[in-house]
C-alpha cells in the first residue's frame, strides 16, 4: 500500500505541475460549456413558443430531463476524444525519458505500479466531474419550469465517472505497449471511438447481432446513468473495461519486467 501511495503522489504531482492536466480542464470546460449553453438555449426557446402556443404544455418540460440528461451524453462524448491526452504519458512517458528501468528496479511490483499511476488519473477525472456537477448548482435556482433531480444528477455523474474510468483503463495499457505518447493517444483514440460507433452498427441489424453489438457500445451503457437510471449491467459494463484495462497492464508490465 505505501509503495502505490508514493506513486499515486508522484503521478499526481506531475499531473498538477505541468500543463497537461490544466490544458484537459481548459478544453474540458469550454467544449461542456458550449454544449451545456446550447442545450439550455434551446430550452428557453421551448418555453417561450409552449407559452405562447400551448401554457399548458409547460407541465412536460422538464428541466433535468430536457437539459442534464442530453448534456451528460454530450460529455460522454467529449470523454473519448479527451481521456487519451490523460492516459498517453502514464507508462509511455517512463519509457522514453528511460526511467521505467529505474522503477522496475525499485521493490515494487507491476500491480502497485499500475495502481497508483491509475488511481492519480482517477483524480483526475474526478476534477472533471466536479467541474460537470457546477452547471445545475448554477441554475438550481433559475429553472422555472420543473427543479432540478439531484438523483438524475448523482447518476449521470457517476456514469460519466465511470465511462471515463473504464476509458483511461484502455488508456493506461496502450500507454504500456509503447514509448510514444502521441502513438499511445492516436491509438487510444482509435480504440474507443470504435466502443463508441459499434452502437450506430447495432442500430443497423437486427435480432443477436443488433443486442451484441449494444452490449458492445460504450453510449448504450450511459444512456441509463444519463437518465437517471442506475441498472447492474450498465455498471458491470463499464467496470469490466476498468478490470480488463488494470490486468493487461499489470501483465504486459510483469512480462517486460523479466525481458
Amino acid at each position: 500500500m505505501r509503495n502505490i501511495l508514493a506513486i499515486f503522489r508522484k503521478e499526481l504531482r506531475l499531473y498538477f505541475t505541468t500543463p497537461v492536466a490544466y490544458v484537459v480542464f481548459a478544453v474540458f470546460s469550454i467544449v461542456s460549456s458550449f454544449f451545456f449553453l446550447r442545450i439550455l438555449t434551446s430550452f428557453q426557446r421551448s418555453i417561450m413558443i409552449q407559452t405562447q402556443r400551448n401554457p399548458q404544455m409547460l407541465q412536460y418540460l422538464n428541466f433535468t430531463d430536457q437539459v442534464l440528461t442530453p448534456l451528460f451524453y454530450n460529455v460522454a462524448v467529449v470523454l473519448v476524444f479527451v481521456t487519451p491526452f490523460l492516459s498517453m504519458r502514464l507508462i509511455a512517458e517512463e519509457r522514453r525519458s528511460g526511467t521505467f528501468e529505474l522503477l522496475m528496479s525499485n521493490p515494487v511490483t507491476p500491480l502497485q505500479i499500475t495502481l497508483g499511476k491509475y488511481f492519480a488519473v482517477q483524480v483526475v477525472l474526478l476534477v472533471m466531474m466536479a467541474l460537470v456537477g457546477i452547471y445545475p448548482l448554477l441554475v438550481d435556482g433559475y429553472a422555472q419550469v420543473g427543479s432540478v433531480a439531484w438523483e438524475t444528477v448523482a447518476s449521470g455523474l457517476l456514469g460519466l465517472f465511470l465511462m471515463g474510468s473504464g476509458f483511461l483503463a484502455v488508456g493506461l495499457f496502450i500507454s504500456a505497449l509503447t514509448r510514444s505518447q502521441v502513438v499511445a493517444a492516436a491509438i487510444t483514440f482509435c480504440v474507443l471511438l470504435l466502443f463508441w460507433v459499434v452502437g450506430w452498427a447495432a442500430s443497423d441489424n437486427t435480432g443477436v447481432t443488433r443486442d451484441v453489438l449494444s452490449a458492445m457500445s460504450a453510449v448504450e451503457h450511459i444512456r441509463g446513468f444519463a437518465a437517471g437510471k442506475v441498472a447492474l449491467h450498465d455498471a458491470v459494463y463499464y467496470l469490466s473495461m476498468m478490470f480488463l484495462g488494470i490486468f493487461l497492464t499489470h501483465r504486459t508490465l510483469e512480462a517486460q519486467r523479466w525481458r
